[in-house]
């Protein structure tokens, strides 16, 4: 079996974020950590659509950012939670507007590889918990102070809140395996003060969240509403197929309709080689990645 060089890309969320002082040196610390660990189970031999689930639950697992613990919180003050993970090979699984799962990813996972159905939503999703044995919290588990503060100054300004000096959480990963096997994986808290039972773009398959091996895995974060109007990750698949286009140039020309659209965000991409792309149409994105077995690089700002 032919070795690949392994490649993965990680994202906590983008925004027009402002200069601090350190830089964002928290957020900064936890993507290199994470996307160590992420690199060490790929060249371990991890499967792709293993090494992009432990990638996203300890995303999900960080406070830092919009999913899991930490997540945003809606206009009755809640976090409602969605996600989607995708295999090369065209298996995979989303939650949206879940509750229950300590890790929304991995709730995902599980609808993946039970293979009954793509997607879950809602408290038939949450009840699944149980049955597909995933770990739950309580609902306070997932509120953190800063996000309390967040949903107030929302409220205040009655905004929902995107936004625009708070980067647009969601956190995602792609990989490429040694196998050259990809797999994508994506998970959000949504928008602060967002109507209940909102649904973004994280949660579904081909606008938050895709993977072919024939092309490119591709993990999005920003304005919901817009990846899911231009079905962002899912088009880049298809100009790579059908018209033949460089991942990097496609992803830069699906940025351009998401912007055109009204809206604003990034989004990271491997292609077949173990190519990383990473475009942004915002200030920063909170981002790791290494490409073709070289070193784990971390930053915010473009």
């Amino acid at each position: 079996m032919t070795h690949h060089p392994v490649s993965f890309a990680i994202h906590g969320g983008a925004g027009d974020m402002p200069d601090r002082d350190h830089g964002y040196a928290d957020h900064l610390a936890a993507l290199q950590a994470i996307g160590v660990s992420t690199r060490q189970a790929l060249a371990d031999g991890a499967d792709a659509i293993d090494a992009v689930e432990l990638a996203v639950r300890q995303l999900e697992d960080c406070e830092l950012f919009n999913a899991g613990r930490g997540a945003v919180l809606n206009a009755d003050g809640d976090a409602e939670l969605d996600a989607s993970i995708m295999r090369g090979d065209g298996a995979c699984g989303a939650v949206a507007g879940v509750r229950r799962p300590r890790n929304p990813i991995g709730l995902a996972r599980a609808v993946m590889d039970d293979g009954h159905h793509v997607m879950l939503v809602g408290p038939n999703a949450d009840q699944a918990c149980d049955r597909f044995g995933v770990d739950t919290a309580p609902p306070d588990y997932f509120v953190v102070n800063d996000r309390l503060r967040q949903l107030d100054r929302a409220r205040e300004r009655s905004a929902i809140m995107l936004d625009h000096d708070e980067p647009l959480g969601t956190v995602g990963a792609v990989a490429r395996d040694a196998r050259g096997a990809l797999a994508a994986a994506t998970s959000t808290g949504g928008m602060t003060n967002k109507a209940p039972g909102r649904v973004g773009d994280s949660g579904i398959i081909g606008a938050g969240t895709w993977a072919s091996d024939a092309s490119c895995a591709i993990s999005s974060t920003g304005h919901g509403e817009s990846f899911v109007r231009v079905n962002a990750a899912a088009q880049i698949h298809w100009r790579m197929l059908l018209g033949h286009e460089p991942m990097t140039a496609a992803a830069e020309l699906v940025i351009d309709q998401i912007v055109a659209c009204g809206g604003m965000g990034g989004l990271i991409g491997i292609d077949r080689d173990g190519l990383v792309c990473l475009p942004m149409s915002t200030r920063g994105m909170f981002r790791a990645w290494a490409e073709l077995d070289g070193p784990v690089q971390a930053a915010v700002f473009r």
